[in-house]
């Protein structure tokens, strides 16, 4: 039988892997300062991931409904709403409660609506997240593109306005919190970076 021979070196090494309570503590209190260095770094990336989000959702649902109004012939509207089939002209709701797309065949009243018999093109639902979403006055219930893709209130006149996706959480700063999409009166919509905006996330 051969015999096993363990030297006392190679014991001592075994017994010196292990890692005592002082270093055990050490490392998590490490770990616990990362993490508070990462946190705020990791909640401004996923709040500017949820803007970027928002922005271009509304942004392509707005240049969609220019398209079909241009394309149709006819009036083609957006507007913010709750349930999916009807638009919320609620005073101080945002946008970023949902928004529909419809044909707008019948315009009828000051505000906009579906009525029977118009189609509802685009359905966005609840915007996840903090993010807000306002519009000025022009564009704060609706917006509506005429036959010829120019933005048209449903009295006829030029409409022109901008909406804000932003987000009030303290990790991001006031230059990256928010984003507006700018209608113009010829129909262009765009969207820009704007500066200095508070956490209160107030209108453009």
């Amino acid at each position: 039988m051969e015999n096993v021979h363990q030297c006392a070196p190679c014991s001592l090494s075994l017994r010196q892997r292990g890692v005592t309570l002082i270093e055990l503590m050490v490392g998590i209190a490490l770990l616990a300062i990362l993490l508070a260095i990462a946190a705020p770094n990791f909640q401004g990336m996923t709040a500017s991931s949820r803007l970027t989000s928002a922005s271009n959702e509304l942004l392509g649902s707005l240049q969609q409904a220019r398209a079909q109004a241009i394309r149709t012939g006819a009036r083609v509207t957006v507007c913010k709403s709750t349930n999916g089939t009807q638009c919320d002209t609620t005073a101080g709701a945002g946008w970023n409660q949902g928004w529909i797309v419809f044909q707008d065949t019948t315009r009828s009243g000051f505000d906009a609506q579906v009525d029977v018999g118009e189609t509802i093109l685009t359905r966005i639902t609840r915007v996840t997240g903090g993010t807000l979403i306002v519009g000025n006055n022009p564009v704060a219930n609706y917006v509506s593109f005429a036959a010829d893709g120019r933005p048209r209130l449903m009295g006829g006149a030029v409409q022109a306005g901008s909406l804000r996706v932003c987000d009030p959480i303290g990790s991001l700063t006031d230059d990256n919190r928010a984003r507006d999409i700018v209608v113009t009166a010829t129909g262009q919509v765009r969207v820009t970076r704007p500066a200095g905006v508070a956490s209160s996330c107030l209108p453009p």
